[in-house]
Parts: C-alpha cells; sequence; structure tokens
C-alpha cells in the first residue's frame, strides 16, 4: 500500500513539475487518437455501405416466385452472357435478410420478427466499369426478362462511397501507421523528459537499493493514464462531431452507426498499448544514458 500510494504522489509531482507539458501530451494523445476513432467511423461507414443493395456498380434484380432451381440458372446463364455483366450472384430470400440484418443491425425494428417467406429472390448483378453509366438501359433490358418483377440500384454518395472501399481501407490503414508513430512519439517525449526531471532522484533510490520496477512505475502508469483519457476523450469529442454531421446531412443517418462496445476497448487498448510501449522505449533508453 505503501508503494502504490508513493508512486501515486510521483505521478502528481511529475505533473506538478510540468503542468503545460502535460497538458500538450494529453492534447496531442486525443488529437492522434480522434484521427484514429475518425478513421474507424471511415472504415465502418464505407464497408456498411458495400452492403447496400445497388452499390459498386450493381443492381438486385427482383424474380417472381416461386421459381424453380432449373429456371433461375437458367436466367443466371442469360444474364451473364451480357457484354455489360462481369458477374451475377443468386441471393435467395434467407441470405437477403442475413443482408439486411448485417446492414441495418440484428436488432432493428424494421426487420424484427420479419418471416423471410415474404421477402422475393434476388440476382446481385455487377456491371463492367465501363458500362457503369448505362446503368438505366441495363435495366430496361432486365425488366424484359418475365421472371424479373423489380430491379434496383442507385449510384449517388453512398454508391460512390462503396466503390471507394479499397482505397479507403489503403488510406486508413497509412493514417492509422501516422497516428501510431506520433502518438508514441509524443509519450516517448514526455516520458523522457520527465525522467530527466528526476535524473538525481533516481540515480540517489537506485544506489539505496531500489529495484527498477519502484522507480520507473510511475512513467508506465502515467503513460497508461495519458492513453486512458486521451481516448475517452477522442471518443467523447468525435461522437459530438458525428451527431453534428448526421444533423446537417441526414442521407448518412442509414450508413453511421454509433460505435459498439468492442470498438471502444479496441480504441483504449490501443491507445495503452502504443503509451506503455513507448515509455518503456523511453525508459530503456535513459538507463543506458
Amino acid at each position: 500500500m505503501t508503494r502504490i500510494s508513493y508512486i501515486i504522489g510521483l505521478i502528481k509531482r511529475g505533473v506538478c513539475l510540468r503542468p503545460w507539458g502535460s497538458m500538450l501530451t494529453l492534447v496531442a494523445c486525443w488529437f492522434a487518437l480522434s484521427q484514429l476513432v475518425l478513421v474507424l467511423y471511415v472504415v465502418e461507414t464505407a464497408n456498411r455501405a458495400t452492403l447496400m443493395p445497388g452499390t459498386t456498380n450493381s443492381m438486385m434484380a427482383y424474380l417472381v416466385s416461386p421459381l424453380a432451381d432449373t429456371r433461375i440458372d437458367a436466367i443466371q446463364d442469360r444474364i451473364s452472357v451480357m457484354d455489360e455483366v462481369s458477374r451475377v450472384e443468386y441471393i435467395p430470400r434467407r441470405q437477403g435478410l442475413a443482408r439486411m440484418k448485417q446492414w441495418l443491425g440484428p436488432d432493428n425494428p424494421l426487420i424484427d420478427g420479419l418471416d423471410p417467406e415474404v421477402l422475393p429472390d434476388a440476382l446481385e448483378i455487377r456491371i463492367r466499369r465501363k458500362h457503369s453509366g448505362e446503368m438505366q438501359s441495363i435495366a430496361a433490358g432486365l425488366l424484359a426478362i418475365e421472371e424479373i418483377e423489380d430491379v434496383r440500384y442507385s449510384r449517388g454518395i453512398i454508391g460512390h462511397i462503396a466503390g471507394s472501399f479499397r482505397i479507403i481501407c489503403i488510406v486508413s490503414a497509412l493514417i492509422t501507421l501516422i497516428v501510431v508513430i506520433c502518438l508514441s512519439l509524443v509519450i516517448f517525449l514526455s516520458i523522457r523528459v520527465g525522467i530527466a526531471a528526476r535524473a538525481r532522484e533516481v540515480e540517489v533510490m537506485s544506489l539505496l537499493g531500489a529495484d527498477g520496477f519502484f522507480l520507473y512505475a510511475p512513467y508506465l502508469i502515467e503513460a497508461c493514464l495519458y492513453g486512458i483519457i486521451g481516448s475517452l476523450l477522442a471518443l467523447g469529442s468525435t461522437q459530438v462531431v458525428i451527431n453534428s454531421l448526421l444533423g446537417r446531412v441526414p442521407v448518412f443517418l442509414s450508413l453511421v452507426m454509433p460505435l459498439n462496445i468492442h470498438h471502444i476497448i479496441e480504441v483504449i487498448f490501443f491507445a495503452c498499448l502504443c503509451s506503455i510501449t513507448a515509455a518503456v522505449l523511453a525508459i530503456r533508453g535513459s538507463r543506458h544514458v
């Protein structure tokens, strides 16, 4: 108990000795982690957009029911030989309901208790990119097939987001790498400065027989606190920004969902992992000086 109170006292003293430095470190952590949370929102939104029918140069053709499997295969073969079509996938009604649950969420009241038998079977038709401007004429040709009762597609802003999913993932990975480097560097420098400020005290305590954990645990805890507090501030501030955006651009209401508890835990864990790793590197570097 004495050790814990002593460690807490050292952390308080360190923050009081360099209040502005501690504040700037926390602000830098908040800013870096806010970028990470926004990246997470963007990737989740783009992924949800790809699950929506009629995006990424595709259209949904809904079939009359019931149809024999041989007839469905014949329709698929007929559509797949069209020059504008790159792929045709049969989506039975139960699979269609599973997609809706993944898109809207399993607890959405719109699909809660929905019987899949009331849904139509469908064909998801991928259009070659060079024919993406001919969606209307392609849909008209599909409606000429007797067994197809409806064709739907949508390219608007949601379609463009879905079509850019791969690029979004690549850019998000690069931003995440930059966030890791910046966050680790900020924590590393802050802890290094803190150790330098107490260098004489640490040396005396070491000569008196204090072990390494007792000497450097305050810095590990301080780094962990930066990660936890910074991630909580980032989660809260980004949620405010997202809510404000949704209030002004309601088209995203069906796409942007609040982060679930798993995402929140992942962000906090990631922040603590980066912070502690940077603190360990700072401690090891100071012991070799």
